[in-house]
């Protein structure tokens, strides 16, 4: 019996840029339109302006990953950060497609996103390692984010920020600026 991974794996016909493993189904990525790609680009520059030479945020880079408790997982988030430390210590090749976690992830939702997609990856990826995870609401202008000890949503008019990132700052009316908000 082939296992879903090996499969996954080896299946050519199956853009690797185009699906995920999520709690052992092969799930497809919603195609991005305009709002989301600015955001993922929005938040790209953020997360580096802030990282400097520390680390590095990329958007769409992909993970491989076992958490404790979890299935095996290939992940894509929209955008993912690492540290220079866990860069180096991956080395060039290894940092292509990690096989660990992310530190920080943001998650931009779409209209066909799934609940029970989003809450397994999100603590999938907390049992994995990762810091915090910002999930970004374009139509309700909110970020809430998640991390092994709080839950917190940033709204219109609040600043984002995580105890675990010093120095961070994200205002909400900036991040949204001048992007279509509706459904």
């Amino acid at each position: 019996m082939i296992r879903l991974r090996e499969m996954y794996e080896s299946r050519p016909f199956i853009e690797l840029t185009e699906s995920e493993l999520i709690d052992g189904r092969l799930v497809r990525k919603m195609s991005p339109k305009r709002r989301h790609q600015s955001l993922e680009l929005r938040w790209t520059l953020a997360l580096q302006a802030w990282a400097g030479d520390r680390g590095e945020a990329l958007p769409e880079w992909r993970y491989e990953f076992k958490a404790p408790g979890y299935k095996f997982s290939t992940l894509l988030p929209d955008v993912a950060y690492l540290s220079r430390a866990v860069l180096d210590e991956l080395g060039p090749a290894g940092a292509e497609k990690p096989k660990r976690a992310p530190e920080i992830v943001v998650e931009i939702l779409s209209a066909g996103d799934v609940q029970r997609d989003l809450s397994w990856k999100v603590t999938a990826y907390l049992a994995a390692g990762t810091a915090v995870i910002f999930v970004v609401d374009p139509p309700k202008r909110t970020v809430t984010v998640h991390s092994r000890e709080e839950v917190t949503r940033f709204g219109p008019g609040e600043t984002v920020t995580h105890a675990t990132m010093a120095g961070f700052a994200y205002a909400i009316d900036a991040m949204f600026e001048g992007l279509y908000l509706g459904k």
